[in-house]
């Protein structure tokens, strides 16, 4: 899947910049196409780029010291991933691989430090991108150290939710998401998240499969977990 302009110029990573920009960036993309559970880097590994998925599915993950795997967050097409690598020179803290069959472009350290010598406003853009992640991870934090188990499910389901996770439903959301998956995002074990999702189910937010939820009532999970 090639990487053209009109696409670029809808990314947050090029907002503000100039036509000519998206131009100069297209040839400093490389297009790699990954295969179900592969991975694009692991925890440990150096870091030199960033990517944009363009297509498919790719999980963010953390293996503890115990070797138990904990999902960071799913992501969708057109959202970026691995920027951290581009201000510091620290080696990856989480391991990303592909869910499905995946197509992402990359943008190598190199190549970066040459647009943004260009285009300043690109420096800008990612470090907007990163501020909003830090917030995200330090409500993520307050989330799981102090909520009970339904304000995390409830937690997971909105952040993915606000991520536009899946596809859009005349009654929500659709999100291709099995209890095991969603309980790793959410902190808690398998059992804990079925038991939660079943009475977000019985009071009309959700809707729960065995490998796909709909979210309904994306407010009433926040009344959830704000307990209002």
């Amino acid at each position: 899947m090639k990487l053209d302009v009109s696409y670029l110029s809808r990314t947050p990573l090029f907002e503000g910049v100039p036509p000519e920009g998206h131009e100069i960036a297209e040839q400093a993309f490389r297009t790699l196409s990954l295969r179900p559970g592969q991975a694009v880097f692991e925890a440990g590994d150096p870091g030199h780029a960033l990517y944009l998925i363009r297509s498919g599915k790719v999980k963010i993950s953390h293996r503890n010291l115990d070797g138990r795997e904990k999902v960071l967050a799913y992501l969708n097409p057109d959202e970026i991933f691995g920027e951290m690598s581009l201000v510091d020179d620290e080696p990856r803290s989480a391991t990303a691989t592909a869910v499905e069959d995946t197509v992402i472009h990359a943008l190598y350290l190199e190549e970066y430090w040459g647009l943004v010598r260009r285009f300043p406003q690109v420096a800008h853009n990612l470090a907007r991108i990163i501020a909003r992640r830090l917030r995200e991870m330090n409500h993520e934090v307050e989330v799981l150290t102090f909520e009970e188990a339904r304000g995390k499910v409830a937690y997971a389901l909105l952040k993915l939710y606000r991520h536009r996770y899946g596809e859009s439903t005349p009654r929500g959301r659709r999100m291709p998401l099995t209890h095991r998956e969603l309980a790793d995002l959410a902190g808690t074990s398998r059992e804990t998240a079925t038991r939660v999702l079943g009475q977000f189910q019985e009071i009309g937010l959700i809707v729960s499969g065995s490998r796909v939820l709909e979210v309904l009532d994306p407010a009433g999970l926040e009344n959830v977990l704000y307990d209002l």
